[in-house]
C-alpha cells in the first residue's frame, strides 16, 4: 500500500515539475546552449591586457572551460608590456586540459599590465620640499632641481595598491648629489627611487658673444640656472650692478660673468689726448695732455703735457678729463 502510494507521488511530481521544467529549458535554448558553449574551441587573444601578478587561461582565451582561473605565467611590471610565443601558450594551455585544435595566424601574444599611475613630478615635488625642510638649502635665487632614474614619465604601481602614497624615507648626499627616497604604501614593500638633486642657482650669463672693453647694458645679459658647485668665482648679485661696467675680457655666449670679468668704464684711454685740469686755491689752470695708460673714474694715470713735455701724475675725473692737485703734482723731466 505504501509502495503505490510513493509510486503515485514520484509520478504525479514527474508530470508535475520535471517535464515541464525540461520542457521549458529545451524551449528557451538553455541546454543546447550549454552544450555548445562545451563544445566551442577555445580562441586565443593576440593582445591581452591583466591586472595582476599572474596570467590566467581565461586572460589568454575565449571559451577557456571550467580551469580558466588556472595561471600560467607571470604578467610583466606594472605599466609595462610583454610578449609570449603562441607555441608556448599552446602547450601550457593544453597540459590544463584545452582542446586546441587550429592554430593561430599570429605568432606572438602581446600581454600589457595595467597599473596606478604616479606622475613622477608628484614624486620630485615631495622630494624637494623634504630635502629644503631638512637641509634649508634655498634661497629666493636658487632652486633644487630634482631628477629621477626612471626610464618612463611616470611611475607605474600594481593597480590593486590602494592608500596614499608617502615619503618614509630620504637619504641624500650633498658631495655626490645622490638620493634615495622610500616611499610607503598601504603597509607593502617600500617603493625606492634614487636620483640626483642639484641646488641650482641664478646668475649673469651673457646673452652673446661681447668683445673685451664693451660696456654693458640692460640687453647684454639674462639669468641662467647654474649648478651651486660650479659658482666658486665672486660674482654680481644683480644684473643692475653690472649696467655700466666694462668688459676686461670678452665674454662668450651663455657663460657665467664674475666680478674678475669686469670694470668700471674707462674713461681715459692710452695715446687720447685729453684736458689736464689744475686746481689750487684761488687758481684753475687747464692745459693739454696725452694719455700715457687707460684709466676708470678715480684711477691715476700718468699724463704727458703736450707743451712742457713733462709727465704728470694725474686722476681720471670724466671722458677726457683728468685733474692733477699742486701737491700731489710730480715732475720729470722728458
Amino acid at each position: 500500500m505504501n509502495s503505490s502510494i510513493y509510486k503515485l507521488r514520484a509520478r504525479w511530481f514527474r508530470d508535475e515539475f520535471v517535464y515541464p521544467l525540461i520542457l521549458t529549458f529545451a524551449m528557451t535554448g538553455f541546454l543546447p546552449n550549454l552544450v555548445h558553449a562545451l563544445s566551442l574551441e577555445p580562441q586565443l587573444h593576440e593582445k591581452v591586457t591583466v591586472k595582476g601578478q599572474l596570467v590566467t587561461l581565461a586572460d589568454l582565451f575565449d571559451h577557456a572551460g571550467l580551469n580558466g582561473h588556472t595561471s600560467l605565467f607571470r604578467s610583466p611590471d606594472p605599466g609595462t608590456t610583454g610578449h609570449i610565443s603562441v607555441q608556448r601558450i599552446l602547450s601550457a594551455a593544453r597540459k590544463h586540459g584545452l582542446n586546441i585544435l587550429h592554430r593561430p595566424a599570429f605568432s606572438k601574444v602581446t600581454i600589457s599590465r595595467s597599473s596606478r599611475k604616479i606622475e613622477l613630478d608628484v614624486l620630485k615635488d615631495m622630494i624637494r620640499n623634504r630635502l629644503e625642510e631638512k637641509h634649508s638649502t634655498t634661497n629666493e635665487m636658487s632652486k633644487l632641481v630634482i631628477n629621477i632614474n626612471n626610464k618612463t614619465k611616470d611611475l607605474h604601481l600594481d593597480e590593486t595598491l590602494q592608500g596614499e602614497l608617502a615619503l618614509a624615507s630620504l637619504d641624500w648626499s650633498s658631495r655626490s648629489r645622490r638620493f634615495t627616497a622610500r616611499f610607503s604604501l598601504s603597509g607593502r614593500e617600500p617603493v625606492v627611487i634614487t636620483g640626483t638633486a642639484d641646488l641650482m642657482i641664478e646668475v649673469s650669463v651673457a646673452k652673446r658673444n661681447i668683445a673685451k672693453g664693451i660696456t654693458l647694458r640692460r640687453g647684454d645679459l639674462e639669468l641662467k640656472p647654474v649648478r651651486s658647485v660650479n659658482r666658486r668665482a665672486p660674482r654680481y648679485s644683480s644684473i643692475e650692478d653690472m649696467i655700466g661696467m666694462s668688459t676686461k675680457r670678452s665674454l662668450q655666449a651663455g657663460k657665467p660673468v664674475n666680478i674678475n670679468d669686469l670694470e668700471a668704464p674707462r674713461l681715459i684711454l692710452k695715446n687720447q689726448l685729453v684736458t689736464i685740469l689744475l686746481e689750487a686755491p684761488g687758481l684753475i689752470i687747464r692745459a693739454e695732455g696725452k694719455a700715457l695708460a687707460n684709466a676708470s673714474r678715480g684711477e691715476a694715470v700718468k699724463v704727458l703735457n703736450t707743451q712742457s713735455k713733462r709727465i704728470i701724475h694725474a686722476t681720471a675725473e670724466a671722458s677726457g678729463l683728468v685733474s692733477v692737485s699742486l701737491k700731489k703734482s710730480v715732475a720729470s723731466g722728458s
